[in-house]
């Protein structure tokens, strides 16, 4: 078996629809190692779990329409958000899927072994919201199984302080003097430094793209991972060349392929 983690990007949302339990529970069952979420609050400081800013995309009524436009997850209360469903706009297949929240997310993570990581949205989150989620994480003592996106050493230093067996994933700058002072904060947690596959897929992301040269890099400092894979091909260079230990693939990709590619 491969020693390589596979991570759910939103969970399997190739065929779930993304950021629910259902896509998080395809994770489970189809043998991926992590999970990636994106956390969100709504305009009564509960945290749920959403990508857009807005609920238009993915929320339906029980009528099948669209929110009003522009309809903001952070202008709504919980109960509101609760109003709608968050799957038939995917496939009529899932329709009356549940917005999740943390806590839904915390009971998730306290019944499966798989580990989430959360995006680093969290970053920005205002002050007093950050703190509730951070809080609300510490509170569930969740170890190892929770992890932390960071793009500034600012919240790498945070999160690495609150929580001693949390992972921690890095995906902000990757000068060499940045990731000496990311591995020195990330000391005896598990680190993964993500770089970006060069791929159409990606084409809108602007850093410095995964290379054979920056993967020998970041590996003399943690774990490499590399997003986003769409396709099987891109195993070969993302193996071979990037040596990745971590790939995020928003379903795609699933573990069997890792065997096939590593044997």
């Amino acid at each position: 078996m491969s020693s390589i983690r596979l991570q759910a990007h939103r969970g399997v949302s190739s065929e779930f629809p993304e950021n629910t339990l259902a896509a998080f529970q395809a994770s489970v069952d189809e043998g991926y190692k992590l999970i990636e979420l994106d956390p969100k609050f709504t305009l009564d400081d509960q945290c749920v779990i959403l990508h857009d800013r807005t609920l238009n995309r993915t929320a339906r009524d029980a009528n099948g329409n669209k929110p009003e436009p522009d309809t903001r997850i952070d202008q709504v209360t919980l109960q509101q958000a609760q109003q709608f469903e968050y799957g038939s706009w995917f496939d009529p297949k899932f329709k009356g899927e549940p917005i999740p929240t943390l806590d839904d997310v915390i009971k998730f993570i306290r019944k499966n072994t798989i580990s989430f990581k959360f995006d680093n949205v969290w970053e920005t989150f205002p002050p007093e919201r950050r703190e509730l989620f951070l809080a609300q994480l510490e509170a569930a003592n969740l170890g190892s199984k929770i992890g932390f996106t960071c793009r500034t050493l600012e919240c790498l230093e945070i999160v690495a302080a609150r929580f001693k067996d949390c992972e921690l994933h890095w995906d902000g700058d990757n000068a060499l003097e940045t990731l000496k002072a990311v591995a020195k904060i990330a000391k005896n947690h598990r680190l993964t430094i993500w770089l970006c596959y060069p791929c159409p897929m990606t084409n809108w992301f602007k850093g410095e793209r995964a290379s054979e040269q920056l993967a020998k890099t970041a590996h003399q400092f943690g774990d490499v991972g590399i997003w986003i894979l769409s396709e099987e091909s891109q195993l070969h260079d993302t193996i071979n060349i990037f040596r990745a230990d971590a790939i995020e693939t928003t379903g795609h990709i699933k573990p069997f392929m890792l065997d096939k590619h590593t044997m």
